[in-house]
């Protein structure tokens, strides 16, 4: 093999003798052409450019059309869209290259599912909302929250070069070269998340509600390496004795008071719901910002952002047949879905067709037809099950529906159905959407199953309006020695249009609120601006988040890091993390420290975890943490009109307020500047 290549090497350099070359050289080419130990084989086309040959479209229940166009893959916007390798790959010691690109839409283009020894694994590339690289799942956790989260800003129609490599110790993962993940897998669990993606094994690609192109896919069989040497953690101690003593100082002044939880009652009493693009919620910024002048903040204002509004209007569902046993129409609980057309006056009537998934659906769609259709399928997880809320209307427009229903999304209900947003694909028709508690689904899926025919009117004044104008509210605690460098802590002030948003997120902003209060309270003056930010139009459509970052474009640089608590405010649990190792080893000798002040198990730290207003800022590099929470009761209260201050216990809102505190200003204070 070797004199094949030197004969080679002589004959394309002409006046080179192969002689000349010194044994470092020879090595060095051979490295390139992959022929040396440790350095596998040449590269193996798994795509002719020119058909599907070698591949199946996989069969996702709901997916978009699959057509090779341009020497590329288009996989066309449906909810999950995919084709899948049906030739033999190796199991471990290879690597995927291949190019992608989002064509429409805003969620992942490429979901590469493949195999690690007996399991398999997923990568997703620009996943929840459009910009989250990493894998699912790592010990059971999804892309966005472990140890290989990253994020990014990825163009529409732009190719992008991914390559994957599987050794049996390590994942990784380059997108133009540059490596995005590289994560050691010994003694990790790697497995799949649980649903349809288990269809795209062995090795698979597929887009979530998104076209996706996809081109030039080969692979490469690697030689098996040596496991790595582990390299020691640095073990310096980067807080000082003042750090900990004023960490217990706002432990102790967070927790025996109640003033975030009676500020948290009153602006929810006082302003109902704060749905973006409503005076309700503009009256509660102004008292947000009168109250935080009060405390002696500085720099308080707000900063003006265009929203998209939304108008929920009159709605109802009603039981035509059965009808009960007084002979009466039944009326059920109901709420439309944020973005969702209306009805026309009279409303729709239909018979009511229960399937359980989207793959049933596109089994039985010539049942479809003129029904509405009724997704009744069970919450197992909130990222799994809200597709249903998400999607459910293009699904059943596509299959010639008049409407669409889902089992609302929560894990309990007293009749309660939850809201949230929807989005239509510009290629289907426009059909209302709206959810019902979970025990109205369950029973109409009952009343069929049992051979009855279920006929309702379902009416809805749903509509879009012209955009409007709202603010995110911003305060701060100034820096003493680096004022430019700014540590962000916030939750979103708007609200969905039904309960009073205490949970979902009045809450976190009041013990973001609440941290900064506490740190100008005791007097204390951290190196670092501390900045309180209260984003808003979270919930319909992320505004705020993009506001902000675009506001502050020329300030990203200093921007320490941005901490959002949107999980909730029960008792905290510690914080989710996505930044550098050495930036993690100094969140974690703070989160040793909430423990050691603050116990309730309020300081463990892991890797991964996003919130959707920082995501903008971490697309433009700056870390972000966020605040977990024990959330059994999240979705309990989540986007219902049972999200009433009531449900926020004081002493946890107090503890997450404590935790937060500490947090900021460790990170303010530390003499060393949290590491990119």
């Amino acid at each position: 093999m070797h004199t094949a290549l030197a004969t080679t090497l002589s004959r394309v350099t002409g006046r080179i003798r192969f002689r000349e070359w010194s044994a470092w050289t020879l090595a060095a080419v051979m490295m390139v052409v992959g022929r040396l130990p440790g350095h596998g084989q040449e590269w193996q086309s798994l795509f002719d450019g020119k058909t599907l040959a070698g591949w199946a479209i996989t069969p996702f229940g709901g997916h978009g059309e699959i057509e090779v166009v341009d020497g590329a893959i288009l996989m066309n916007q449906g909810v999950l869209t995919g084709v899948h390798y049906t030739n033999t790959i190796p199991k471990i010691n290879f690597e995927v290259a291949l190019e992608a690109k989002r064509v429409l839409g805003s969620d992942f283009f490429c979901g590469l599912t493949f195999p690690v020894k007996e399991s398999f694994c997923t990568l997703i590339v620009g996943g929840w909302g459009g910009g989250v690289v990493g894998l699912s799942s790592i010990d059971y956790a999804d892309a966005a929250n472990n140890d290989t989260t990253k994020y990014m800003k990825f163009d529409a129609d732009r190719w992008y070069r991914i390559r994957l490599r599987v050794t049996e110790t390590n994942i990784s993962t380059w997108i133009d070269d540059e490596r995005i993940v590289n994560t050691d897998i010994v003694g990790k669990t790697i497995t799949l998340r649980p649903g349809d993606i288990e269809l795209s094994k062995p090795l698979g690609i597929a887009s979530w509600s998104t076209t996706a192109g996809l081109k030039n896919i080969r692979l490469k069989r690697l030689d098996a390496v040596a496991s790595p040497k582990p390299t020691p953690k640095p073990g310096a101690d980067l807080l000082s004795p003042e750090i900990r003593r004023d960490a217990a100082k706002l432990v102790a002044a967070a927790t025996n008071q109640t003033q975030a939880w009676q500020r948290l009652a009153s602006m929810c009493d006082q302003f109902g719901p704060r749905f973006s693009g409503t005076t309700n919620l503009e009256q509660a910024i102004d008292w947000v910002m009168a109250q935080m002048r009060l405390d002696g903040l500085d720099n308080v204002h707000g900063e003006t952002v265009p929203v998209p509004r939304w108008v929920r209007g009159q709605e109802s569902i009603e039981l035509l047949q059965p009808l009960s046993a007084a002979g009466v129409v039944e009326r059920l609980p109901m709420l439309g879905l944020g973005g969702s057309v209306g009805t026309p006056r009279e409303g729709i009537v239909g018979e009511v067709m229960v399937v359980l998934s989207f793959e049933e659906l596109s089994n039985r769609v010539a049942e479809a037809k003129g029904k509405i259709v009724l997704f009744d399928a069970p919450f197992t997880r909130y990222g799994e099950t809200v597709r249903f809320r998400v999607s459910g209307a293009n699904e059943a427009a596509k299959a010639g529906a008049v409407a669409s229903l889902i089992r609302s999304v929560g894990n309990f209900s007293l009749r309660t159905p939850h809201t949230g947003m929807m989005a239509y694909s510009p290629r289907v028709r426009h059909i209302p959407h709206a959810a019902l508690a979970s025990e109205d689904a369950a029973r109409l899926a009952r009343l069929v199953e049992r051979g009855g025919r279920v006929m309702v009117r379902l009416k809805m004044d749903a509509q879009m309006e012209e955009p409007g104008v709202s603010r995110n509210v911003i305060a701060e605690v100034r820096g003493r020695e680096h004022p430019e460098e700014v540590i962000v802590l916030g939750g979103h002030i708007d609200s969905w249009d039904v309960g009073r948003g205490a949970q979902d997120d009045g809450g976190g902003c009041l013990a973001a609120w609440e941290a900064l209060r506490l740190i100008r309270q005791l007097g204390l003056k951290p190196r670092r601006t501390i900045r309180c930010v209260l984003w808003t139009n979270e919930e319909f459509g992320l505004a705020g988040g993009r506001g902000y970052r675009d506001e502050h474009a020329g300030e990203m640089d200093n921007h320490v890091v941005a901490l959002e608590s949107d999980n909730g405010t029960f008792a905290p649990r510690g914080f989710g993390f996505v930044g550098s190792d050495a930036g993690m080893q100094l969140v974690q000798q703070i989160g040793e420290l909430i423990q050691a002040t603050l116990g309730v198990n309020a300081g463990k730290i892991q890797k991964g975890g996003v919130g959707a207003d920082v995501g903008p800022l971490l697309e433009r590099g700056v870390p972000v943490l966020n605040l977990n929470t024990d959330d059994t009761r999240y979705f309990w209260y989540h986007h219902t009109e049972s999200d009433t201050p009531d449900k926020v216990d004081p002493t946890d809102l107090a503890q997450c307020a404590a935790a937060m505190a500490v947090m900021v200003y460790a990170l303010g204070e530390s003499e060393v500047r949290l590491p990119r």
